[in-house]
């Protein structure tokens, strides 16, 4: 999809890819938005359209990202799209919508990205990490995959990513690992720290019963790490699941 590389292009994307989803396609949020379970809010709804207008300038400013070598473009674009992912300017399709604006900004400056070598997890970890670290890991993510826009197909933002190993929230926890003790060397599959299995608790084990009898209810719950930027901590948070006693317990093995 052409466009100007103006906020009004990043809305036509959106609008195309969500309109037979969302009746709200290509409109600016207006309700409050967290990353997950990382803590951090994005941009409040009340400073989306100043966010919006500074983002966009500085991208002009810029002039769009051209003229550069592999290494200045990818240190721009990861600094630029970690500011406008925190921005998140729509309620969701955020994610989809940029990779396909990123790309095209990528392809009109010379440069393009095989998303076919990316890991989906730690893409979008590293995009929201950006708040901590001004799109430092993100642009070490990007790098590896940054090549010269002739050199693969045109369409190749249309192809599947690597399969993600590592989920979102394991990369979440090992990148502030990475950051408060690793921070000066590259974010790469040998520095990362293996992540400890999140510590469940085990659940109780329902008495014996006949087949086709209805389990007793019960509850389990884990503690899941988070980070916090008002303490610049790492922080944990209490999950508990209720498991109502209207399951059919089925067969046994």
């Amino acid at each position: 999809m052409a466009g100007d590389f103006g906020f009004t292009h990043l809305q036509d994307i959106h609008y195309y890819l969500l309109q037979d989803v969302y009746e709200s396609a290509g409109e600016i949020r207006t309700v409050r938005s967290f990353a997950g379970n990382t803590g951090i809010e994005h941009d409040s709804p009340e400073s989306i359209e100043a966010g919006i207008a500074e983002n966009f300038a500085n991208l002009a400013t810029a002039d769009y990202l051209r003229g550069l070598d592999q290494a200045e473009f990818t240190t721009a674009l990861a600094e630029y799209w970690g500011d406008l992912t925190l921005l998140h300017p729509f309620v969701d399709g955020n994610s989809r919508t940029q990779k396909v604006f990123v790309d095209q900004i990528a392809h009109q400056a010379g440069w393009a990205i095989d998303w076919r070598e990316i890991n989906v997890g730690a893409l979008q970890s590293a995009r929201t990490f950006s708040f901590v670290d001004q799109g430092k890991i993100l642009g070490e993510i990007l790098g590896p995959v940054i090549v010269e826009k002739d050199s693969i197909p045109v369409d190749v933002v249309t192809a599947p990513s690597r399969d993600a190993l590592t989920t979102v929230q394991e990369h979440w926890v090992t990148m502030i690992e990475h950051a408060e003790n690793r921070f000066d060397k590259p974010y790469t599959w040998s520095t990362q720290h293996t992540v400890a299995d999140i510590d469940h608790q085990p659940e109780p084990t329902p008495a014996a019963v006949a087949e086709h009898r209805e389990l007793p209810e019960y509850e389990s719950s884990w503690q899941q790490p988070y980070w916090t930027p008002d303490t610049g901590h790492t922080m944990t948070t209490s999950h508990t699941m209720s498991h109502p006693g209207s399951r059919p317990e089925g067969p046994r093995l």
